[in-house]
């Protein structure tokens, strides 16, 4: 084992570290012996004008269409860029990070055996705000800013000032849908609505973080309710890890993030241990991710995700999925399959060997199979895929799921609070257990088997679902739902899920709900609500 001390190659605590600390990871990307990054304790500073700027592909965020004129699609700046490193630990030692600008945290591309460890991510003055409601009165709405924010009036507007963001007040507020808003009566739960300050005739500054907005029809709201804007168009992420294997992240920090807090992407084996997805403590905000608090998509191997904390997020709290390329050519044992969705697309997730299932979007059942020889991208869109021997008839018009992208998930022991939509959203056909977790306040579903052909063209079906030992607080929507959207019905999509000896215990929940699914297994289960236990047992024995 080789320790590499950042203080030797001028990284010291209480420094802008950016350029310094890039240039030595490159450094230890051209060794690949066994090595650990060690941080003298304290901390470090990074600005967002030093940052290297790789081109990243990520997935379930940004569109092309959702650029601006004057921002290359896919350029993002990097916090912390790992590239091509075999074989390190990255010690942190209790360290804080603080960003000082709109950037992704760390970059993990093409990188093995890599472990990171024991720190805090903190993003200085981030571009999310609160408003709080103080009084409402015939025509207006007086509102205090959080205590965080800086904003200056230019000419009569209000704007939001920070490093990297210039945003007014009312930005985008006639079509943002997805402002969350966390109601007085229930300071834990979170839902999405429209901005606060929409048809807003004028705002005015009446006092110290003060504001008053006049209003014709004033939005519904009541005394401590509290809005958050923010940009939710996903531009930067937390951690983005792709195209790398045997990754593990340990109690790490982040008590804020654009984006996503975890994306990874075509990556084996992966874990997240002991970390902290949430708001700092005593701090202005309660949100702690402007969307999902970790996206796993077309991974393989194991996934774990053990002992965590989640709390505050923008979207769902974990999705595993695979994707369902849309087959647009097919001639002889060759196919190009297209990404269709535009959120997701320039990576490439088959190797040579992997087993390739073709599905038909309207039963989202399996159609044959297929071996790949090669593979290779065919623009950002589209992958060109040779196989051993391509099944027959011509497929054109179906999907494609790599079948060996599928992982395994153990999700246990986590704690998943305030939600603004489901909690865990699994389609994968690998073995899948989610254990001794607390749900609470999610505002959809508590756990969601979806899949998909038609929409986000998420794969894929479920084989072995165990969902047992969990708690179930305060959720909305079902506490388990299993929805596929097949359009047609020529057989169960999902089956071999069992839900068994968990505590089930919402005002709000519409309970379980299942749809073309079959083996379904309820046993051991408690309900508050006595009365709706032989409702769900009834529901259970007729799946099966």
């Amino acid at each position: 084992m080789k320790y590499v001390y950042a203080k030797e190659a001028g990284i010291l605590p209480g420094e802008e570290i950016a350029r310094k600390l890039n240039t030595l990871l490159s450094e230890l990307a051209e060794n690949d012996e066994e090595k650990t990054l060690v941080f003298e304790k304290g901390e470090y500073f990074l600005d967002s004008a030093n940052a290297p700027e790789p081109l990243l592909y990520i997935t379930n965020t940004m569109g092309d269409g959702e650029w601006k004129r004057d921002e290359r699609p896919h350029l993002n700046r990097v916090e912390m860029y790992f590239k091509g490193i075999r074989s390190l630990t990255v010690e942190g030692n209790s360290s804080v990070f603080t960003v000082r600008g709109s950037l992704t945290n760390i970059a993990v591309c093409d990188c093995e055996d890599l472990c990171l460890k024991n720190f805090t991510l903190v993003t200085e003055n981030p571009d999310m705000h609160s408003f709080r409601v103080i009084r409402r009165s015939a025509f207006a709405i007086d509102f205090e800013l959080d205590g965080e924010s800086r904003y200056i009036c230019d000419k009569g507007k209000y704007i939001f000032v920070g490093k990297d963001y210039s945003t007014p007040f009312t930005e985008k507020r006639a079509t943002a849908y997805w402002i969350g808003k966390i109601s007085a009566d229930n300071a834990d739960s979170i839902r999405r609505t429209t901005h606060p300050l929409r048809g807003a005739i004028r705002v005015k500054e009446i006092g110290e973080r003060l504001f008053r907005a006049t209003y014709a029809v004033k939005p519904r709201c009541a005394a401590g309710d509290e809005f958050y804007v923010y940009d939710v168009r996903r531009k930067y992420q937390g951690i983005f890890v792709d195209g790398s294997k045997d990754v593990r992240i340990e109690s790490v920090a982040q008590p804020f993030n654009y984006g996503l807090a975890l994306v990874f992407q075509n990556t084996e084996n992966i874990a997240v241990i002991n970390s902290v997805f949430a708001p700092a403590e005593g701090g202005a905000l309660k949100m702690a991710s402007v969307a999902d608090f970790m996206q796993v998509c077309c991974c393989r191997g194991k996934v774990t995700v053990r002992g965590n904390r989640f709390c505050g997020a923008g979207d769902d709290c974990l999705n595993v999925h695979g994707v369902h390329f849309r087959i647009k050519k097919h001639e002889g044992d060759t196919l190009l399959l297209s990404f269709m969705h535009p959120q997701t697309h320039g990576f490439c997730p088959f190797r040579t060997g992997d087993a390739v299932r073709f599905v038909s979007p309207a039963t989202l059942l399996p159609l044959a199979e297929g071996t790949v020889k090669r593979a290779e991208p065919a623009g950002e869109y589209d992958i060109k895929l040779e196989l051993y021997k391509a099944p027959a008839p011509k497929l054109e018009g179906s999907v494609a799921e790599n079948a060996s992208a599928c992982p395994d998930l153990i999700f246990a022991g986590n704690v998943i609070d305030r939600i603004i939509t489901r909690g865990a959203l699994v389609t994968t056909s690998g073995k899948v257990i989610i254990e001794n977790n607390d749900f609470y306040n999610t505002s959809m579903h508590a756990v969601l088997v979806s899949d998909d052909a038609k929409s986000w063209y998420e794969s894929g079906f479920v084989r072995d679902v165990a969902i047992r030992g969990n708690r179930f607080y305060a959720n909305r929507g079902y506490y388990v739902c299993v929805k596929p959207e097949n359009r047609v019905y020529k057989g169960a999509v999902h089956s071999g899920i069992t839900i068994e000896n968990n505590l089930f215990s919402s005002p709000y929940s519409e309970g379980f709900y299942f749809k073309a699914a079959s083996d379904i297994t309820l046993k051991n289960n408690e309900f508050v609500f006595g009365e709706r236990i032989r409702a769900v047992d009834a529901l259970a024995e007729t799946e099966k």
